[in-house]
């Protein structure tokens, strides 16, 4: 059963708990399919595409967050820009990225690889966006974040997430969760809770049997008395659009657009995030030098 994209966040133990929750199976194919990437660097881009949507829907309604890996594995780099309203997009430096599996897993630490991983909180209400910068802990992804989160945001944090990808390279399941303690929390509630989530079975597997988010966050988090759920939609949401590679060209200058008169006649500019590819004719090269 294909389980509906979704995200859903509530708090638990009297407040104690933060958890949220997300299945993103039809993005992630998404991403896959615009970008062409191939089984390990699908599910580096997809974990990392949940990882972004968990973790603006922790944030201020008019905030972003962008995570970015820089390693030194053969996939280079990832790339993924997310917001609170539950947009995300997203790219990998070397789509057709593939590994040998490793312990029966596709190998997304060693397709990383050692390096730095970068998150910027970009809040309007600041001149220059906050940025954390950390070594890459083992470029699987979840414990990455999880990393980030303990030492850049002082929380405790559990991060799993999946990607399950098919033979004939489309995604048939991605998901993940965060379960946060929050100041204050007893001991032995962090205790209990770590133990419910080492117990727990891995997101793709839960997804791959039609389990919904709601289903994910009832199995972390339904022994501690969870409060109201909230619901949010989740989507592949790329801002681009013609009018935005008009506005890039004439920032570069009159004199480098000429030059593409000169040289190419027109200018094909493809989208990173999303891969669409935006052809400018000759009459619009000139118009942006006479404007």
């Amino acid at each position: 059963m294909d389980s509906a994209d979704g995200l859903v966040r509530t708090t638990a133990a009297g407040r104690a708990i933060r958890a949220v929750a997300a299945v993103t199976t039809r993005l992630v194919d998404e991403a896959r399919r615009r970008h062409r990437t191939a089984p390990t660097a699908s599910a580096a881009l997809g974990r990392t595409m949940t990882a972004g949507l968990l973790l603006g829907s922790l944030l201020r309604e008019d905030e972003t967050i962008s995570l970015q890996f820089v390693g030194k594995g053969p996939l280079r780099g990832i790339f993924v820009d997310a917001n609170a309203r539950g947009d995300v997009r997203g790219f990998v430096y070397h789509p057709r990225t593939h590994l040998p599996s490793r312990n029966g897993k596709l190998d997304v630490g060693g397709a990383v690889g050692s390096g730095t991983f970068v998150v910027m909180r970009s809040q309007p209400w600041l001149t220059t966006p906050h940025r954390s910068i950390l070594p890459i802990v083992s470029g699987e992804i979840g414990q990455d974040v999880a990393h980030y989160l303990l030492n850049s945001e002082q929380i405790p944090s559990a991060v799993s997430l999946g990607v399950f990808v098919q033979p004939d390279e489309s995604v048939s399941a991605a998901g993940g969760f965060v379960i946060q303690a929050m100041p204050g929390a007893p001991d032995d509630l962090i205790r209990q809770l770590e133990n419910t989530v080492a117990e727990t079975r891995p997101v793709s597997d839960m997804v791959r049997r039609g389990a919904t988010a709601r289903d994910i966050l009832h199995e972390v988090v339904g022994a501690f008395s969870p409060s109201a759920i909230e619901e949010q939609t989740v989507r592949f949401v790329c801002r681009c659009s013609r009018d935005r590679v008009l506005g890039a060209l004439v920032a570069l200058g009159r004199d480098e657009v000429q030059e593409l008169l000169d040289t190419q006649g027109s200018a094909q500019v493809t989208c990173e995030f999303c891969n669409t590819r935006f052809t400018l004719e000759r009459t619009e090269l000139e118009a942006l030098i006479e404007g």
